[in-house]
């Protein structure tokens, strides 16, 4: 079968045009090309299987930071640091069965080979990949034989390959520098902005960092796909620590991104950072809440948290992995088998856009014009109407609908597999804040409920030491509020999401990782959610300093 290689260019502020086989010129992809060229024709061992497929990904990632602590300077990088990783995927046998999909034991990492501070020479991340190649041979020949031999006890049969041809696709762009580093305005910037919290009594602490970073990405594998690209991730993170009256341990944290060009608007942040300074003192007021079972609105940063846990987390890895020693991958996204079944409210549709690259003016963590088995990512409509309509797929997910959409993803933790990029939340029908209270109100009145709240967070079940710390009581009587502390949420289940009455219009954007620590942006607006059962935490206040903050 003829395989034809897609050609596409992004436009974000200048772009390269490569021809499908025109391979960036430069050290990076000359050293990957060598030496998987050298690899492919020499690497053998008599009586086992060759490789067949190979991948290499370059990471040159450079950060310089400034911080502060209450005025007074505590971080100021001169000079950006650097560090250069390299990861490889070998995979051996043939793509009708090879080594890939199968860990011998859960426990066991299903990860690429990798190296850290690879020497920023060709001759370095030649060597690099030798060695990374050599010791992902060997793994993959354990992996073969492994597979084969529960293949055969298990008695499995298959027709469609274990790794599926594809069209491969290529995205080359220049790569803009790096800025230098302005650490003198950075430094008197975190100082100003931290030293907004030095006079107020109940703040233990009041921190600014602000970073800038940028990721440079090259990829190559040995059907042709590659790509080069840059992501951009500078922010600035605001973080209050106190003790409220009731003396418990408080910390709020707001994570701000920058634009691509890594420049900040200090009127901006300084705002921001007095929102956090009130959103301190509505903490340091709160009161403990009581149980409750009923209907909550959650505030976009809410929003984000409660879709990363219940729709993303298991939209993931729909291909499960083969092991010896379990029936089930539990890594495996739980809505794989729901394709066309409600999972979710009506109010709201569901895309995944790995071709986003901006939303508002601020960089997404998900852009993915190519994905890591060198296929073109394709956007997806991921549910409509409340059904599930598209999963995202890979080489790996022939069962699964047949051909790949674009949508594997690899990391430090992952070979490639099935992830998501930048989840955008639509609502049918935006409410404005107003009205989205109103509605709160109204269905809390119908369930004859002398209050309901607003949540600002949303922790994650898995960090069972969070509670939400910032939430407020609006009472429907005459709709006041007040803030509250010391939630955790109990019962988490994807019913919620087909609970979900009615969407905001005040839509953000959201960064985050998976359980493999592959990044991706959620934009979404707030959420009502028709139940929520919540329970005060079990923290306990700590005893007071014996002496004042310094």
């Amino acid at each position: 079968m003829k395989k034809f290689v897609f050609l596409f260019v992004f436009f974000w502020g200048g772009f390269c045009t490569a021809a499908a086989a025109d391979v960036p010129d430069n050290m990076y992809f000359r050293a990957m090309q060598d030496e998987m060229k050298r690899s492919l024709s020499q690497l053998r061992v008599k009586g086992s299987p060759k490789p067949y497929y190979l991948a290499y990904r370059l990471r040159y990632m450079s950060n310089a930071c400034s911080a502060a602590s209450l005025g007074k300077l505590t971080e100021n990088d001169t000079q950006p640091y650097w560090s250069l990783m390299a990861g490889a995927v070998l995979s051996a046998g043939t793509s009708k069965s090879d080594s890939m999909g199968f860990v011998n034991r859960m426990s066991v990492p299903y990860s690429p080979e990798q190296a850290y501070d690879v020497p920023n020479s060709y001759w370095g991340i030649r060597r690099a990949f030798w060695e990374l190649t050599d010791r992902g041979y060997v793994n993959a020949l354990d992996r073969f034989e492994k597979k084969q031999a529960y293949k055969r006890q298990k008695n499995i049969s298959q027709s469609t390959p274990d790794f599926a041809s594809a069209p491969q696709g290529s995205f080359a762009e220049e790569i803009p520098p790096f800025p230098a580093v302005p650490h003198e305005q950075m430094a008197r910037l975190v100082e100003k902005l931290s030293a907004q919290g030095k006079d107020v009594p109940y703040l233990e602490d009041f921190s600014v960092q602000l970073c800038l970073l940028q990721r440079d990405l090259y990829y190559l594998n040995s059907n042709g796909g590659f790509y080069q690209y840059a992501m951009p991730g500078s922010f600035v993170t605001i973080d209050a620590s106190l003790r409220n009256r009731e003396g418990y341990k408080e910390k709020i944290s707001r994570k701000i991104y920058l634009p691509a060009d890594h420049s900040w608007q200090e009127n901006a942040l300084m705002d921001a950072a007095r929102q956090v300074l009130a959103d301190a003192e509505g903490v340091y007021t709160a009161q403990k809440p009581e149980p409750y079972l009923g209907p909550v609105l959650l505030m976009p940063a809410a929003a984000a948290d409660f879709l990363n846990e219940l729709l993303v987390a298991n939209l993931r890895n729909i291909e499960p992995l083969l092991s010896s020693s379990s029936e089930n991958d539990a890594t495996a996204g739980s809505f794989r088998n729901k394709q066309g079944m409600r999972i979710m409210s009506n109010v709201v549709e569901v895309y995944d856009k790995p071709s986003l690259r901006t939303y508002k003016g601020l960089p997404l963590a998900g852009f993915m014009p190519v994905d890591d088995e060198g296929v073109k990512a394709q956007d997806l409509t991921l549910v409509s109407e409340g059904r599930l309509q598209q999963l995202p797929l890979s080489r790996r997910s022939a069962e699964k609908g047949g051909q790949s959409n674009g949508h594997a993803r690899m990391s430090s933790y992952t070979l490639p597999r099935e992830a998501l990029s930048n989840v955008w939340i639509k609502p049918i029908k935006p409410l404005s804040e107003t009205e989205m209270e109103q509605k709160l109100l109204q269905r809390c009145r119908e369930l004859d409920l002398e209050y309901c709240y607003i949540l600002h967070d949303f922790p994650a079940s898995s960090d069972s030491n969070l509670s939400i710390n910032m939430a407020e009581r609006i009472y429907t009587k005459d709709g006041h509020k007040e803030p509250v502390f010391g939630f955790q949420i109990s019962d988490r289940t994807t019913r919620s999401l087909r609970d979900i009455l009615a969407a905001g219009s005040d839509s953000e954007v959201y960064h985050s990782s998976d359980a493999e620590a592959r990044n991706y942006s959620v934009i979404t607006p707030s959420l009502l959610v028709d139940e929520v059962e919540m329970m005060p935490d079990d923290k306990k206040p700590d005893q007071k300093p014996f002496i004042n903050k310094p």
